[in-house]
């Protein structure tokens, strides 16, 4: 008996109904709910508005009632993500809200907790097929909303469990005189220099990089960013992947992440790394969502590697409640009905490619992956506000551009895609070599 694992992307999920009466997207509810364990990225706070906003620059608060969280359970929805740049939105009161929220309705989360450990902990979901366990990370997030683990005399920080990485810039040595020249005639370097010698910022372990505009640059013949894992979230996370391995048929790594390599559709260095390095410690399936777009698919030891799938739902424009941030950043008087069309304008609905989106269900026997299906979904970006950002099986035309754009997406990795009328089945760079 086969266990079937569905995943889909970001849930940005403020309002009701989110399965419409059309025979689309009850094919897809159908879909989501016949999988032994179908799994989101909630990237809402959904505790009734309870804590104060935080939000940073450009990072709108999402929230949204409860409720909503009613509305995913309906459609199958078994265990989210909740580690993401949008969980501490309101804080601790709306993220351990939240968390209790998802306990009432039996919706297992991954992600934040009370503590650091807390908040890497694996969750669990068994079912008669098997047992899936869920770890979720991320890369995005604002200062302060990491969790930690306590020191001698102080206690743990609840949030997220985050998965930190290091960056250098690679550049001509033209360029990079020119940068340390323009780092010294604005004073940088005497402020620098302070806080080096104060010991509030540590040397640069390699002398041949340096620290100007707050980045580390090298000198090189080409210019690169260089990325990387940080070694000690990398291993953390690692220790629990291999223990979710001892305990569960199945393991999930989810990751979220706006990071982004030369082009937004292609993942940064340090992405790749904590992919492969997961899989390596027993992870059967890594899921990838943040930059709210397609990116490509990849198998690694027969593994798959879904680095962007997608928005699953996006119904941020019909948010009810605006942060006093919202409206500095996009230059709207607060109360004014302008202010809704400035945070959600142009935005996701003016981008056709944000709309387009897949759910991948993963057949497993005895623990061993057999199958890989996508599914393309629509979000309807072109219908009425009420109706948009809601989640239906794509068909023709739509589906067959989602298709492609997949497929031209996951060739550099060799992974091909193969049209079964309105869905794809998955391959590695060997036909059939799922294991």
């Amino acid at each position: 008996m086969g266990l079937v694992l569905a995943l889909s992307g970001d849930t940005m999920i403020t309002r009701g109904a989110v399965v419409r009466a059309t025979p689309a997207a009850e094919a897809l509810r159908t879909l989501l709910r016949e999988a032994d364990v179908t799994f989101t990225n909630l990237e809402m706070v959904t505790a009734d508005h309870a804590g104060q906003h935080t939000s940073h620059p450009l990072n709108p608060t999402l929230t949204a009632d409860a409720r909503v969280l009613d509305e995913l359970a309906d459609i199958g929805i078994d265990v989210v993500s909740f580690a993401n740049n949008h969980a501490l939105n309101l804080g601790v009161p709306g993220m351990a809200g939240t968390i209790r929220e998802l306990a009432a309705r039996r919706l297992a989360h991954a992600g934040a907790g009370n503590s650091l450990e807390e908040a890497t902990l694996p969750a669990y979901v068994d079912r008669q097929a098997g047992s899936v366990a869920v770890i979720a990370c991320t890369s995005t997030f604002g200062t302060g909303d990491d969790a930690s683990g306590p020191a001698d005399l102080m206690p743990p920080r609840p949030g997220l469990n985050p998965l930190r990485f290091h960056t250098r810039l690679r550049v001509p040595p033209g360029q990079l005189t020119a940068l340390r020249a323009a780092h010294r005639d604005l004073g940088l370097d005497e402020q620098l220099k302070y806080v080096v010698d104060m010991g509030f910022l540590p040397p640069l372990p390699d002398e041949r990089d340096e620290r100007l505009f707050g980045q580390v640059f090298r000198a090189a013949d080409e210019p690169a960013v260089e990325t990387w894992c940080d070694s000690r979230n990398l291993e953390r996370i690692q220790r629990w992947v291999a223990e979710a391995a001892e305990r569960a048929d199945v393991v999930v790594v989810s990751v979220h992440g706006h990071e982004q390599g030369r082009a937004l559709t292609e993942p940064a260095a340090f992405q790749r790394e904590f992919a492969h390095a997961v899989i390596d410690s027993g992870a059967d399936v890594v899921a990838g969502h943040g930059p709210h777009r397609l990116r490509g698919i990849e198998f690694y030891r027969g593994r798959p590697i879904f680095y962007g799938l997608g928005n699953f739902v996006d119904q941020i424009h019909l948010q009810d409640r605006l942060t006093p941030h919202s409206y500095d950043v996009f230059g709207a008087a607060p109360g004014s009905p302008g202010a809704r069309r400035a945070v959600t304008s142009p935005g996701f609905p003016a981008h056709p490619e944000y709309a387009r989106s897949v759910v991948a269900t993963l057949t497993f026997e005895d623990g061993d992956l057999t199958g890989v299906e996508l599914w393309p979904i629509s979000l309807g970006r072109d219908r009425p506000a009420a109706r948009r950002g809601t989640p239906e099986l794509a068909s023709g035309a739509e589906s067959a551009a989602i298709g492609a754009e997949l497929t031209e997406l996951s060739k550099p990795y060799g992974t091909r895609l193969r049209p079964r009328g309105e869905w794809f089945t998955v391959h590695a760079a060997a036909d059939h070599d799922l294991r």
